[in-house]
């Protein structure tokens, strides 16, 4: 059995003749300073329910340590705003697959990177105006006549019926500020075709747990590796964890020390097809990242698969 292992030297317990799986600075040689980037719908959440009562030891445990959770999703800055509220977080959020970044003013030193305000918030954004995307969609729809439905073309009672969501939440779904998500209703074959329309706008389009979702040149890892920086300004030893499920995680996990894919709720795993060694979680959405997240918290081994 084949087993991803923590970078226990930090506290003097591993061998130095054994090599760990992940790679760490070298210059870390003190107890490390955890923040933990993490999907929601299939991850922390549950799939079908958007539950996340089975990674309570979990997040107790990240609460008790006072280790930052940054959610990472594409989900709009209104949905995050109230899952925030429902875990008790008050760390940053990036919404829309990495278009924005949410922090409440003076949280964060942020003299070199630039930033609007919003309310009670400082915004980095990396995405397009929503404006832009949905003519944007319009127009790649005319230009391939491919069969898509996006959002903005659905009724609120479309919207609850893909999504599952109540009417209130479907209402916070559409507040949209920077991407579309979208049903595509034709063979894999003719999603290259998409893809070429969309980047001759200088747009991309990835794939989440329900929808594809059109976007700017941003992707959630772009956001973490911003993120990362700021953090790291604290002048302590940082290890970054990431925990995804799908496709659309795939940027973020490039861009974490320890990355980990949750198990969908088909019981398998998205491809990974990286170079770089994964944690997959051994269990199915908030069950598996509790797992996952304890595990490596503890500095338990956890099996590969």
């Amino acid at each position: 059995m084949v087993y991803f292992i923590v970078k226990v030297l930090l506290e003097n317990c591993l061998p130095s003749s054994r090599k760990p799986l992940t790679s760490f600075p070298d210059s870390i040689i003190v107890k490390p300073y955890y923040i933990i980037f993490s999907d929601l719908d299939g991850t922390l959440l549950d799939h079908e329910t958007y539950k996340h009562s089975e990674a309570t030891e979990a997040l107790d445990l990240v609460k008790e340590r006072e280790i930052p959770l940054i959610l990472c999703s594409s989900k709009t800055r209104a949905e995050m705003e109230e899952c925030r509220k429902t875990l008790a977080l008050r760390d940053p959020f990036i919404s829309e697959n990495g278009a924005a970044i949410f922090f409440k003013k003076g949280s964060l030193d942020v003299m070199d990177v630039p930033f609007v305000k919003c309310g009670s918030y400082s915004v980095i954004e990396l995405g397009i105006p929503y404006s832009t995307i949905k003519s944007c969609f319009a127009e790649i729809k005319a230009e391939t006549h491919l069969q898509l439905l996006g959002f903005s073309e659905m009724s609120l009672a479309q919207v609850v019926e893909h999504t599952g969501l109540t009417v209130r939440e479907a209402e916070l779904a559409r507040a949209r500020d920077y991407s579309e998500p979208f049903l595509f209703m034709e063979q894999q074959t003719s999603l290259k075709r998409l893809r070429k329309s969309a980047r001759r706008k200088g747009l991309n389009i990835t794939r989440g747990g329900r929808f594809y979702h059109l976007t700017g040149d941003n992707d959630k890892g772009k956001a973490v590796s911003i993120l990362k920086k700021l953090y790291e300004q604290k002048a302590r030893p940082l290890i970054s964890i990431g925990l995804g499920d799908s496709l659309n995680d795939f940027s973020m996990l490039e861009n974490v020390e320890m990355p980990v894919l949750v198990k969908k709720k088909t019981g398998k795993y998205e491809s990974w097809t990286s170079r770089k060694e994964i944690l997959y979680a051994p269990d199915i959405g908030p069950k598996g990242w509790n797992r996952a997240v304890l595990d490596i918290l503890r500095h338990r081994r956890t099996a590969l698969t």
